[in-house]
Order: structure tokens, then sequence, then C-alpha cells
């Protein structure tokens, strides 16, 4: 049996966070998908046209090639998790190197560890981002690679 895993993440705006991601990771917006008017009114929200544009029923958007799915979170407000984070592992340091820089250039994440030597040649750097997700940017030469 193949499966594959991807990153679900959960926002009060998706849309918002889907442009954030944008601007500040080079990510790149591959679906959008907002509520409909029924599924609006079910949840009690609003279901004028101009609301509707703004929520996400399912997004899907790349940084570094990798798929990241979202949506607005419908059933509360979504809480930040320090038990997982999302991993960057780059086959080239510079551009580990140059996205790592980029972010730790911004006022909306917060540096947790420097970017530099870690194990086995490798090099890592973790940001937190505005949203509290955790990412770690590596070029890591030893990592398990996909098959």
């Amino acid at each position: 049996m193949t499966v594959k895993i991807y990153p679900y993440l959960t926002f009060k705006n998706a849309k918002e966070a889907m442009d954030y991601y944008v601007q500040s990771f080079g990510a790149e917006i591959t679906y959008h998908q907002s509520l409909n008017e029924e599924q609006a009114e079910n949840l009690g929200m609003a279901t004028d046209d101009e609301t509707l544009q703004k929520t996400t029923l399912r997004g899907e958007f790349t940084i570094a090639g990798q798929k990241i799915i979202c949506a607005d979170a419908t059933m509360g407000t979504p809480q930040s998790s320090a038990l997982v984070s999302i991993m960057l592992n780059f086959d080239n340091a510079g551009q580990a190197r140059q996205l790592f820089d980029r972010l730790a250039a911004s006022d909306d994440q917060r540096v947790t560890v420097p970017f530099g030597n870690w194990m086995f040649s490798s090099q890592m750097g973790q940001i937190v981002d505005k949203y509290g997700i955790t990412w770690l940017i590596t070029a890591a030469a030893n990592l398990p690679q996909e098959q």
C-alpha cells in the first residue's frame, strides 16, 4: 500500500494565510474553493457573495514544491501546537539558507534556532511563523530520501 501525507493546516482565515505564505515563503496557490451558500448557512455564517469569497472550504498551496492543504476553522478557533513541525529539506544548502534568511528578516516570524551546522554534515534552522507553525528549514544530506 502506498499513501501520501500532506500537512493539513486550519486557520481562522485560510485565504489570508495562503496570501501570507505567498509573500513570506514564496508559496504558490494551486487551488482555492470557497464555501457555498448552503455550507455557510449551516455554519451560521453570512451568505452574501463578498463574505463567501473570503472563505476557504479547501485550499492548496506549494512551498518549495511541497503540497500543503488548508481550510478555514469552522468549528472554533484553531490552536497552534508544538507537537507537529513542518520540515522543508532542501537538496541545495544555498536555497535553504536563502529561504531561512528571508523569513528571519521579517517581523512576522520568530527564529527559534539560527540557521547553521546541525548534525551529519547538514544545516538547519527553525522558525515559528505568525500562525504558530514551526518550520524546520534544512539542507540535510543524510536524511532518508523519498523512494
